[in-house]
This record gives structure tokens, C-alpha cells and sequence, in this order.
């Protein structure tokens, strides 16, 4: 093996630091990172839940919602913290579990912004108000695409082993749903501008809140989706 010196780094010649993919304890983490997204997941599902239980105006089930969304987001947690302590033990190259950890916590900054969201929406109806159709129908479109998006992820992160130029194609798709909320997200902050310029009330900052909320879900998203074009790039 041959060792260059250039700009004071060591680079390894002709041997790609994602040599990892093929040991055990590596496609462990990466399966226990699969489970953790797909925990993640159920968390925006279950926020599309609550919004579309909204429509319908069962209170009842949107609170049932609202429930799931944190028992599932504190499994998730715990299954971070897990992975963190995993990789915290040094068995792995630093490149690769500096990129890992940035994974792990992009994906859990998705959870966050979805529970978050949720807490908000939950406030506004402990408080008595209630959400217009037209807003419920924009809030729903946003949810809608954040989950397309984290299941996106979830297809490109199994397929990293096996296919990351396939990996790497998804990634843009993930891009292209984020772009898609920002669109939404203009459309609901400007119903919610005229419907609140003409009768504001306290509730009209928490709406703010909740659109920002559900829009910074899909940010997250693409802060993922960096990360595992940038591991699939290494691969290819």
C-alpha cells in the first residue's frame, strides 16, 4: 500500500475509506440506522394522521395521534443513543463514523421537527381553536410530501450496499419533494397572512410556527439526503 503526503493528510492510495460495508460490525450499525428511519418514519406518518383527523374534526384521534408520535419519537431516540454509544467505541474508521453519526443525527432531526409539530397542532386545540379547511388542506399537502420524502430515504439507505448509484439517484428525488413543500409552504403562510390580516388572533402565531415546523421536516430530509449521496459517491 502506498501513502501520499499531500496538504499535510495521509491519503491511503488506491483504498476507499468505505472498505466498512463489508464488515460485520458496519452493516450492523448501518441495519440498526435502517431501523432507527424507519421509527422516523412512522413518526411523520402518524403527523399526517393527526392533520387529516383535523379535516374531520375528531379532536379525539388527533390527541390519540399526538400520543403515538412521542412514544414512537422517544424509541427512536433510544435507538440514536444506542447507535451513538456503538459508534463511540472507536472500532470504526473516523471518516466513516464521522459520516454515520452525521446520518444518525440528520435522521433524528427529522423526528424532532415532526414532533414538534405536532405538540404545536395539539396546543391549538387544547386552547379551543380550531384549524379553516383551506389551511388543513395545505398543512396535509406538506405532511403528505415529507413522508414520500422520508421513505424515499429509507428505500436509498437499503440500497446503499447494494446499488448505490440507484442510492444516489433517490437522493435527488428527496431534493426535488423538498423544493415542493418550500412551493406549499409560500401558499399556506400567504393564506394564513390574508386570513389573519383581517381578524388576528394568538393563534395565528402558533399557525406560523406549525407551517415552519412541517417545512424544516423536508429540510432535514435533504440534510440526510447529502449525507448518503455523499457516502453513495464513495461507493460508486
Amino acid at each position: 500500500m502506498t501513502y501520499y503526503l499531500y496538504s499535510r493528510i495521509w491519503v491511503i492510495h488506491e483504498l476507499s475509506t468505505w472498505i466498512w460495508l463489508s464488515g460485520r460490525r458496519e452493516k450492523e450499525i448501518l441495519l440498526r440506522g435502517l431501523h432507527h428511519l424507519d421509527l422516523v418514519y412512522e413518526v411523520v406518518k402518524k403527523l399526517l394522521d393527526m392533520v387529516s383527523s383535523l379535516s374531520k374534526m375528531d379532536l379525539v384521534k388527533a390527541r390519540n395521534c399526538f400520543n403515538t408520535i412521542n412514544k414512537k419519537e422517544e424509541e427512536a431516540d433510544e435507538v440514536k443513543r444506542e447507535i451513538i454509544e456503538e459508534l463511540s467505541r472507536g472500532v470504526i474508521h473516523p471518516m466513516d463514523r464521522e459520516d454515520l453519526l452525521r446520518l444518525i443525527l440528520s435522521i433524528d432531526d427529522i423526528a424532532a421537527y415532526a414532533k414538534a409539530s405536532a405538540r404545536r397542532i395539539k396546543i391549538v386545540i387544547d386552547l379551543g381553536y380550531s384549524f379553516p379547511d383551506e389551511f388543513i388542506t395545505l398543512l396535509y399537502s406538506m405532511v403528505e410530501h415529507s413522508v414520500k420524502a422520508v421513505d424515499t430515504l429509507r428505500d436509498a439507505v437499503k440500497l446503499l450496499t447494494s446499488d448505490p448509484r440507484k442510492a444516489l439517484q433517490l437522493t435527488y428525488i428527496v431534493e426535488e419533494i423538498e423544493e415542493k413543500v418550500d412551493d406549499i409552504r409560500l401558499n399556506a403562510l400567504e393564506y394564513m397572512y390574508r386570513m389573519c390580516s383581517r381578524d388576528f388572533r394568538v393563534v395565528c402565531l402558533l399557525y406560523k410556527e406549525i407551517i415552519d415546523d412541517i417545512e424544516i421536516i423536508t429540510d432535514k430530509c435533504e440534510d440526510t439526503a447529502d449525507t448518503i449521496r455523499s457516502i453513495a459517491i464513495h461507493l460508486i
